[in-house]
C-alpha cells in the first residue's frame, strides 16, 4: 500500500505537538505553522531516477537525478542535478520581503526539466512560501484519507499559483497544482507518493508529477540527511 509523503524535506513533530488541534486555526495561522514545520537548521541529500512516460505513451529512457537542500530558518539552497550534468541552483529568502537568487545555472536552453515540463524549483517547496490568497473547503486524500486543509497560494511575482494540500495532522503537504489562470485546469500537478527516515528527518522516496508532458516518476534510492547548521563540504557536489 503506497504511504502518503508527510512532507517534502523535514518533519518536526515537536511543532504540531505543541497545537492541540491546528484543524481549528484560522487559514493564515495554519499555514504560517506548517512553515515552520518544514524550515529548521537541517540538510538533505538525495539520488535516484525519473521515468517519464510522454502524453504519447512513449516511455523515455530514465535519468539519473540528485537533490541536495540546505534548510535554516526563512531560507532554502537547493540544487537539483539531471545526469550528472545539467544542474540549477537557487536560494529562496522568505519572511516580510521574498527574494530568489540564481547561485547556479547549468541548464541550456533545451535541457532534461524543459523536456519533461517542469522547473527544477518546483522540486523546492519553495511554494509552500507564496502568499495566502484563500481556503477551499476541506479533503481527504488517498486509501488512508488523510484530512487535508487545501490552501491557494500566489506567487509573489503574480506569474502563477498553487493550490496545496497540508495535512491537518503533520502539517506537511501532500499534493500541490500549479495554475498560471484560476478560471483553467491546472498546469501541473505533484503528489509525494512514500517517505522514509533519515536521522530522524522524513525525505521523500517517490514523487509523482503530471503536466501537459505527460506523466513523471522521480524515486530516490540513496538518502542521507541530518539536522545540523552546519553542511558537508560535498553537500552541492556531484558523484563523479
Amino acid at each position: 500500500m503506497k504511504r502518503f509523503c508527510l512532507a517534502f524535506f523535514v518533519l518536526f513533530m515537536s511543532l504540531s505537538a505543541q497545537v492541540k488541534d491546528p484543524s481549528k486555526l484560522e487559514s493564515e495561522d495554519f499555514l504560517e505553522l506548517c512553515q515552520k514545520q518544514l524550515l529548521g537548521n537541517c540538510w538533505l541529500k538525495m539520488s535516484g531516477r525519473m521515468n517519464v512516460r510522454a502524453t504519447s505513451g512513449e516511455r523515455q529512457p530514465h535519468m539519473k537525478i540528485s537533490c541536495a537542500a540546505q534548510l535554516v530558518p526563512n531560507k532554502i539552497t537547493f540544487k537539483a542535478t539531471l545526469n550528472k550534468t545539467e544542474s540549477f541552483k537557487v536560494e529562496h529568502v522568505f519572511g516580510k520581503k521574498h527574494d530568489t537568487k540564481v547561485l547556479e545555472n547549468k541548464l541550456g536552453k533545451e535541457n532534461g526539466f524543459s523536456k519533461v515540463g517542469i522547473k527544477p524549483s518546483d522540486l523546492s517547496l519553495s511554494f509552500m512560501y507564496w502568499d495566502y490568497i484563500k481556503e477551499y473547503e476541506r479533503d481527504t486524500l488517498g486509501v488512508l484519507r488523510v484530512k487535508c486543509r487545501v490552501l491557494l497560494l500566489g506567487n509573489p511575482d503574480g506569474s502563477e499559483f498553487a493550490k496545496v494540500w497540508l495535512s491537518e495532522k503533520h502539517l506537511g503537504p501532500l499534493k500541490v497544482q500549479w495554475f498560471v489562470d484560476l478560471k483553467k485546469g491546472p498546469k501541473q500537478e505533484l503528489t509525494f507518493e512514500d517517505f522514509a527516515e533519515k536521522n530522524k528527518v522524513w525525505v521523500p522516496l517517490e514523487v509523482k508529477i503530471t503536466n501537459k508532458k505527460g506523466d513523471l516518476q522521480i524515486k530516490f534510492e540513496d538518502i542521507d540527511a541530518q539536522f545540523s547548521a552546519q553542511i558537508p563540504e560535498n553537500l552541492y557536489e556531484t558523484e563523479k
